[in-house]
């Protein structure tokens, strides 16, 4: 039997170091590509290397994991900032996930292939601190959903995309910023999700292919709830950005305690 092949971008720490551990334990040959610190150098904002290496790899399976963060004031952000976060987030999102169809499209009348776009909690609900982020993570849930729905329309049903919601991870990104007020959001839930967490949920879609899943699913119901009903969403953020600054404390001084 041919051995599967994935592509994971962000391959670099925190979930996508996981997603290459767990591709690789489940008899994946994973290719991972980051700006450094991977097995090949990507920079998921230019579509002419995402293409190249979905022709060289040939992959069955392409993870869209790359993503910056970018918290604070949305309103006086530098421009710079804002557009590092679209183009990495959004634009990389599409970039990888249009070069992965490309070739996934023609392996048969059906076509074959999985691509999985890490997208976020924040894809459904409003986050103060981290809006430019949460409008990159609504748009690459909208994207997926949108293409697969173009792809059933055009027969090829064996090519299937899925997003990954995540709740907050503490990973590499964060931990610089547990002073930070901004992304107090990330720690509203009852507690972080770890990235090996995640990265088994990916798993998961990739054997029983689905266009949504939460992590932890009972954040997704409630996320969700929360989404259909906009204007108490809106009054509930400053309740959720005031709990999870609560939370954020008690990481910081966890994380703290325990570093040598």
């Amino acid at each position: 039997m041919t051995q599967r092949t994935a592509v994971v971008t962000g391959a670099a720490g925190g979930l996508g170091s996981a997603f290459v551990t767990a591709l690789r334990d489940a008899g994946y040959r994973v290719v991972g590509a980051d700006l450094e610190g991977a097995d090949v150098v990507l920079d998921v904002r230019d579509p002419d290397a995402c293409r190249a290496l979905a022709r060289d790899i040939d992959p069955d399976v392409w993870v869209n994991n790359a993503g910056v963060l970018g918290a604070g004031d949305a309103a006086t952000q530098p421009d710079g900032v804002v557009r590092r976060v679209v183009e990495v987030n959004l634009l990389g999102v599409i970039n990888g996930t249009r070069a992965a169809v490309s070739v996934m499209r023609d392996r048969g009348p059906a076509g074959r292939g999985h691509v999985v776009n890490v997208g976020s909690l924040a894809s459904w609900v409003p986050v103060p601190g981290e809006c430019v982020y949460a409008a990159t993570k609504h748009a690459v849930l909208a994207y997926t959903l949108g293409l697969q729905a173009e792809l059933r329309g055009h027969g090829l049903a064996g090519v299937h995309l899925s997003v990954l919601c995540p709740d907050g991870m503490l990973t590499p990104m964060i931990e610089p910023l547990l002073d930070d007020p901004a992304i107090a959001m990330t720690f509203s839930g009852m507690r972080l999700v770890t990235p090996q967490e995640v990265a088994a949920a990916g798993l998961r879609l990739l054997e029983r292919p689905q266009p949504y899943r939460a992590v932890p699913r009972w954040r997704g119901a409630q996320v969700r709830l929360i989404a259909a009903v906009p204007g108490p969403a809106l009054r509930l953020a400053g309740l959720f950005h005031r709990l999870g600054a609560a939370n954020q404390a008690k990481v910081r001084e966890r994380v703290r305690s325990a570093a040598p």
